[in-house]
């Protein structure tokens, strides 16, 4: 027998659905649908992200700090309260 979630298709889903789907693949949504039914999440920007940020300006010292802000989609003032700079 088949697991019911294996039987959703791209348009059964909800248009935030299909968006994820988009991004991620339908087996990714069966599956957090699967794990994950009637919770909420909010996905946030990668600015909201403190430690990947200081992470990515420790491991890539040689970039300038325009460098790391346009790579990581973030103002060069953003980046001014990481302490390296």
């Amino acid at each position: 027998m088949t697991d019911r979630f294996d039987e959703i298709e791209y348009n059964d889903l909800t248009d935030d659905l299909k968006m994820l789907a988009d991004g991620i693949g339908i087996a990714g949504v069966r599956c957090a649908m699967r794990e994950l039914s009637g919770m909420s999440f909010y996905i946030p920007k990668i600015s909201r992200l403190d430690s990947f940020i200081s992470r990515f300006i420790e491991e890539h010292k040689g970039m300038s700090r325009k460098e790391i802000a346009q790579y990581l989609d973030v103002s060069e003032q953003f980046l001014k309260k990481y302490r390296r700079y």
